[in-house]
């Protein structure tokens, strides 16, 4: 699991956690990549980004749940092989490398960017 630019604060006068900037969590089995945790401080979900650029490496989403939290959406996505097999090596470099623009550029400049 690496967890990756994160920010999460204690409003003091409702004592709630909020998310200020987007932060993901890759969640693996040894050297599989199984999962993946996006929390993002906007409420519009990337699961529909995210699965574009999955399903151009060939990969499923199996399982998706969503929450929200700290004035944002946390998204988790269970990860699986169109042919089954394991994610790991390339592959798994390959979907990070396809998850992280979307994941970590949800808002530059306070506006959103277009994505996949």
């Amino acid at each position: 699991m690496v967890p990756l630019r994160h920010s999460v604060t204690l409003c003091p006068q409702a004592r709630i956690a909020v998310i200020h900037r987007s932060q993901v969590r890759f969640e693996q089995r040894g050297p599989e990549l199984v999962a993946v945790e996006i929390g993002q401080p906007s409420c519009s979900p990337l699961i529909g980004s995210v699965h574009r650029a999955l399903f151009a490496l060939g990969l499923d989403i199996s399982s998706y749940r969503a929450r929200p939290e700290g004035g944002g959406l946390i998204e988790h996505l269970v990860l699986e092989r169109s042919g089954g097999g394991r994610i790991e090596g390339a592959l798994s470099a390959q979907a990070k490398a396809a998850i992280l623009p979307i994941a970590l550029n949800v808002y530059v400049s306070e506006g959103r960017v277009d994505t996949l």
